[in-house]
C-alpha cells in the first residue's frame, strides 16, 4: 500500500506543471552552475600555467581544484601565490577567475544550487501534501479505508522524494559527464568518491526540507498558511542564522587584522635589520624575525579557529550551515583544508628561512630551494575534524522532522 501511495505521489506530479516548472528550472540553473564553474576552472588553470614557480623558487602555490566546480568554497585564498622572502610570507593574488560578478554575489557553484535553490523547491513539494488533500476532501476518503496513517505520510514522502531524487540525479551526472570530457578536469577515483558522498549529502539535505514541508503542512488547515510559515523559516534557516552565527561569534573571540599583523612584521624586519646594523649576529637577527613572524601567526591561527569553532558552534541549528561546511571541507574548499595549508606553508617557509640562514644567501638569486609539496587530508582527517559530526547532525535533523511530521499526522483532523 505504500508503494502504491507513493506511485499516485510520482504520477500527480509527472501530470502538474510545478513539476515540470520545477524540472526545467534545475536543469537550466545546475546546467548554468557546471558551465559557469567549468569557465572558471578553466581560466584558474591558465593562470597557473603561467605562474606557476620554476625550479628552485621559493614560492608555494597550489594548482587548481577541479572540485572546486562543486563547491568553491575559500578557493581564491588557497591558490593565491606565497612566496617566501625577507619578510617571511607574501601573499601575491595568484590564480583568479577575472569575473568580477563574484565581489558582489555568491560563486554559482552546485553547492549554492542545492543550498538555497533545490531547498526552496523540496519545500514546494512539502508545503500542502497534507493540508491540499484535507481542502480537497481526499484526505478522509484515504483514511476512511484500513491503510495506515503511518504508511500514508511514508508513501507520499517517498514519491515526492523520489520525484525530486531521479531529477536531480539525472541532471547531476550528465553535468559531471559533460565537465569529465574536458582533458584538463582530472577526477580521480579519490574525488569520484567525494562526489558520490557530495551528492549523498545533498539528497540528504533535500529530504530534510521535502519532511519540513510536509511537517508544517500536518500542522496547518491551509496550503496558504503552510507556504507562508516554511517561507520564514527557509528563510531563517538558509540565510539568517547562518550569517548571525558568524556575527555573534565575532563580539565573544577578537581576531587581529591581516593589515596589522602585516605592518607588525614590517616594524620587526625594520629593528632587527638596524639592530644588524650596528654589529652583531646576522643569523641570530633573521632567527629574531622568522620567530617573531611565526609567534604572530601562531597567535592570529588559533585565535582565527576559535573564532571558527564557536561560530560552527552556533551555526549547527541550521541544517544548511553544516551542510555547507561539511561539503566544502569533503571538496576540499573548506576552512579546515586552508588552515592546513598554512600550517604547510609556514613550515615550508621556516626551511628556506633555515637554508638561508645557513648558506648566508638570502641576497643569491640564483640559490635554489626545494619545491612546496603539500598532501591534502584525507577523508578520514576530514571526518574527524568534524565532518562525520555535521552529517550525522543532518541526519538527526531528518529523523526528527520526520518524527514530529508522523506525530502531527497521527492527530490531524480531516475534518
Amino acid at each position: 500500500m505504500t508503494w502504491t501511495i507513493a506511485r499516485k505521489e510520482i504520477l500527480s506530479n509527472l501530470s502538474s506543471y510545478k513539476f515540470f516548472v520545477v524540472f526545467l528550472l534545475t536543469v537550466l540553473l545546475t546546467a548554468a552552475s557546471f558551465f559557469i564553474m567549468h569557465r572558471d576552472f578553466m581560466q584558474r588553470t591558465a593562470d597557473f600555467q603561467i605562474i606557476r614557480p620554476k625550479p628552485g623558487e621559493p614560492i608555494a602555490l597550489l594548482p587548481p581544484n577541479p572540485m572546486a566546480v562543486f563547491a568553491k568554497g575559500l578557493e581564491d585564498a588557497m591558490t593565491r601565490s606565497f612566496e617566501i622572502d625577507a619578510y617571511g610570507i607574501t601573499v601575491r593574488a595568484g590564480q583568479s577567475s577575472g569575473n568580477i560578478i563574484y565581489a558582489f554575489f555568491p560563486a554559482p557553484d552546485f553547492l549554492y544550487i542545492v543550498r538555497v535553490v533545490l531547498s526552496l523547491v523540496a519545500l514546494l513539494f512539502g508545503f500542502d501534501q497534507v493540508s491540499r488533500e484535507r481542502e480537497r476532501g481526499t484526505l478522509k476518503l484515504i483514511l476512511g479505508s484500513s491503510v495506515s496513517r503511518a504508511r500514508v505520510l511514508f508513501g507520499k514522502w517517498l514519491g515526492n522524494f523520489l520525484s525530486l531524487a531521479v531529477p536531480f540525479l539525472l541532471v547531476t551526472h550528465l553535468g559531471t559527464a559533460f565537465l569529465l570530457l574536458d582533458p584538463n578536469v582530472h577526477f580521480s577515483a579519490g574525488r569520484l568518491g567525494r562526489l558520490a558522498l557530495i551528492l549523498g549529502l545533498s539528497l540528504l539535505y533535500m529530504s530534510f526540507f521535502l519532511t519540513l514541508g510536509i511537517l508544517i503542512s500536518t500542522l496547518t488547515k491551509r496550503s496558504a498558511s503552510s507556504i507562508v510559515v516554511l517561507l520564514f523559516i527557509w528563510t531563517l534557516l538558509v540565510f539568517v542564522i547562518p550569517n548571525l552565527g558568524t556575527l555573534l561569534a565575532r563580539q565573544f573571540v577578537s581576531v587581529p587584522s591581516v593589515r596589522a599583523l602585516s605592518e607588525r612584521r614590517r616594524q620587526t624586519w625594520t629593528r632587527e635589520v638596524l639592530l644588524s646594523l650596528k654589529g652583531g649576529d646576522w643569523a641570530g637577527h633573521m632567527r629574531a624575525i622568522n620567530d617573531d613572524n611565526d609567534r604572530m601567526e601562531e597567535d592570529y591561527r588559533g585565535k582565527f579557529e576559535r573564532l571558527v569553532r564557536l561560530s560552527r558552534d552556533i551555526n549547527r541549528v541550521s541544517p544548511a550551515a553544516g551542510f555547507l561546511d561539511a561539503v566544502s571541507e569533503i571538496a576540499g574548499t573548506g576552512i579546515g583544508e586552508e588552515s592546513r595549508l598554512k600550517r604547510e606553508v609556514v613550515r615550508y617557509k621556516n626551511s628556506i628561512i633555515d637554508k638561508v640562514i645557513a648558506n648566508r644567501a638570502i641576497s643569491n638569486k640564483s640559490a635554489e630551494y626545494p619545491a612546496f609539496h603539500y598532501v591534502p587530508r584525507s577523508l578520514a582527517e576530514i571526518f574527524a575534524q568534524g565532518a562525520l559530526f555535521n552529517m550525522a547532525w543532518l541526519v538527526f535533523f531528518n529523523i526528527i522532522s520526520f518524527a514530529l511530521a508522523f506525530w502531527a499526522f497521527i492527530r490531524y483532523d480531516v475534518r
